[in-house]
């Protein structure tokens, strides 16, 4: 016998996560109170400056280390090879200023002709997979739960079909909630007992499949028997069933999409050799910038130097920071600060379901003479129906 559930109420899922606004951004709180980068203002970041906002929440500068200390790195690389160098014409200073640096600077320059190009290549494929996953696969089970409550809303409104609408809420609302922990490898079929979207007898049989992206497909499959049924019975013409079976097999192609993204990398050999070149054209940079400062010490030539310091420095960081937003957004199930915001988007889907479900209160009646009845609330809260539609 099933343990007794808490009583499913579709607001409960609606409530908006915690919301913070910063100077342009608004961050919301994900599950275990990471942020999450909701919305930025295009408008106040070119009125701000990128410059003053260089430390807002989900900027390379703050979401990740890796690239501050990279950048770090190549400069004490810098100031080594600089010292090295210096240390190496002690007292022949004339051979410090004459050093040659000339065949160092074009090997340089050859590579960093070359990086830009593959590496713009490679954001662009990651970015374009990013926005896929949000579109073309988390967008369209979204849609597809949507979609399947308008139509069981308008097909099957009468009273005795509540309890199937209610199922195909909890249903729809719990594929999602299978769909993020099989994204996120989180096996925690527990938390639906508590907000009752399965029963215990539903969740013991979703433990049986151990493959977790298994489980939020047997959900949609589940509701395309539900809604099928219950319109066999209702005797609902068979368009309406065939519009209800393509938004569930709509919505099984999305997730497939969401686990063929996330387990279909890019080809390891290309992302390692993107890596490296960016890697042995920091170091190559860095040794030559280390030379050419050395080489100015004899002449105390403070615009050089500050020139060769600041140009690695800027250069290493851009380069690095394109490749720490890379691997960020690579999975954007995670809880980095570019990572979706579920929450806010499960919120967004329960509104949309409730709207679905809940618009035929409100709904204008046609008769059989073709007049339009439209609602009124009478005296006692409830709607009535006036008669010709003005």
């Amino acid at each position: 016998m099933d343990a007794p559930q808490s009583q499913f109420d579709i607001k409960h899922h609606m409530e908006v996560p915690e919301t913070h606004k910063n100077k342009v951004t608004e961050v919301v709180v994900g599950e275990g109170g990471c942020h999450k980068i909701l919305r930025y203002d295009m408008k106040l970041l070119v009125q701000y400056s990128a410059c003053a906002t260089v430390f807002t929440k989900g900027t390379v500068f703050t979401m990740d280390n890796t690239t501050l200390r990279t950048t770090g790195l190549m400069v004490l690389l810098l100031g080594t090879v600089c010292a090295f160098t210096v240390l190496a014409h002690a007292g022949d200073t004339e051979a410090l200023a004459a050093l040659q640096t000339q065949p160092l600077e074009a090997l340089a320059d050859q590579v960093s002709a070359f990086v830009p190009f593959v590496l713009a290549l490679f954001v662009s494929l990651t970015l374009s997979r990013w926005w896929a996953l949000r579109v073309t696969a988390l967008g369209k089970v979204f849609d597809s739960l949507a979609n399947t409550c308008m139509i069981v809303a308008s097909e099957l409104n009468d009273l005795r079909w509540r309890n199937v609408r209610t199922g195909i809420m909890k249903y729809g609302m719990a594929s999602i909630e299978l769909l993020v922990q099989a994204a996120r490898e989180d096996e925690d079929i527990d938390s639906l007992l508590e907000l009752d979207l399965l029963t215990d007898t539903e969740a013991e049989f979703m433990k049986e499949y151990e493959l977790l992206w298994q489980r939020p497909m047997v959900i949609w499959a589940w509701i395309m028997h539900i809604v099928s049924d219950a319109m066999d019975h209702d005797k609902t013409p068979a368009p309406s069933r065939q519009a209800v079976i393509g938004q569930c097999l709509a919505a099984r192609d999305g997730m497939a999409n969401i686990n063929m993204y996330l387990d279909t990398q890019l080809p390891f050999a290309y992302v390692h050799l993107i890596t490296l070149l960016v890697n042995v054209q920091n170091i190559l940079m860095a040794i030559k910038s280390g030379c050419k400062f050395a080489k100015a010490v004899p002449e105390r030539d403070p615009f050089i130097m500050i020139q060769q310091v600041l140009t690695t420095a800027i250069i290493v960081f851009i380069y690095q920071a394109l490749l720490t937003i890379a691997y960020t957004i690579m999975d954007p199930f995670g809880d980095d600060v570019l990572d979706f915001p579920i929450r806010a988007y499960k919120a967004y889907v329960a509104s949309i379901v409730d709207a679905m479900m809940g618009a035929g209160r409100g709904c204008p009646a046609v008769s059989s003479d073709g007049r339009l009845h439209r609602p009124l609330m009478t005296s006692n809260g409830r709607n009535g129906l006036n008669g010709d539609l003005a």
